[in-house]
């Protein structure tokens, strides 16, 4: 049954994804959003609202009208390696993961159809964004009472130790050119999402939910910085930074 299973899921192709039921989507931990009556990609880089927008894309759309591969076959409980990472990696045999990267997205479902729909994804300004970072995973350890933002970026151990780089770059670019038409800012998430809608004719009104900010009272993330943590988040991040147009 093992080697069914595993021979099953070697010859994974595109064609063979299967639209899901929204009730499946919103109660499992979905992947990739591609909506074929739309013709949209979402790509969903990391801190930037990513799981309050895939909940509410998923009900205004159709249950026929999404391809969201969620699927974790049997044997994957047996692996010494997680499904999800499998996803990042190999995608082509497992699944669009649901941080895919645009060169992943287009070779799962082909230069024709990724060229042809709108591609969308949602950046936000990369200080604000390690702030966030740093207090989501800080407060999820419950270590918010230990946390000092600028001690532990500056502290070689920690950033050794913990997840601290984001690579949202990759995930809207190819070879390092943009690749997705449109770009919303997080800071204006709802205008930008509007324009986005339009374009592709989805004429419901969004209703997002939580945006999970309750890890930080503050918003002031400048507050948090040293200038040497500034500088050193402005060098991780420099290519969205200059491409983007952000400013610390």
């Amino acid at each position: 049954m093992l080697r069914r299973q595993i021979a099953a899921t070697l010859s994974y192709r595109a064609d063979r994804l299967q639209p899901l039921r929204v009730h499946a989507f919103l109660t499992r931990k979905p992947s990739m959003i591609i909506s074929h009556k739309y013709k949209f990609i979402f790509l969903r880089t990391e801190k930037t609202a990513g799981t309050s927008l895939t909940e509410a894309l998923a009900v205004m759309l159709a249950p026929d009208d999404m391809i969201a591969d969620m699927s974790r076959p049997g044997w994957a409980k047996f692996s010494p390696v997680h499904h999800g990472g499998l996803k990042r990696k190999l995608p082509q045999l497992f699944g669009l993961h649901v941080h895919a990267t645009a060169a992943q997205a287009k070779a799962v479902i082909g230069a024709a159809k990724f060229n042809s729909y709108l591609k969308f994804a949602v950046e936000r300004n990369p200080w604000d964004r390690q702030v966030s970072l740093y207090f989501q995973r800080k407060n999820k350890r419950g270590q918010g009472d230990d946390a000092n933002f600028d001690r532990d970026m500056k502290s070689l151990l920690f950033r050794s130790t913990e997840y601290v780089r984001l690579n949202n770059w990759s995930i809207y670019t190819i070879n390092n050119d943009i690749v997705a038409d449109e770009i919303v800012r997080y800071e204006d998430l709802a205008g930008g999402l509007e324009k986005v809608f339009a374009h592709v004719g989805l004429k419901a009104a969004l209703n997002m939910p939580s945006l999970r900010s309750g890890f930080r009272d503050d918003k002031d993330y400048r507050k948090h910085y040293s200038d040497a943590t500034r500088e050193r988040v402005a060098r991780w991040y420099k290519r969205e930074i200059d491409a983007l147009g952000f400013v610390f």
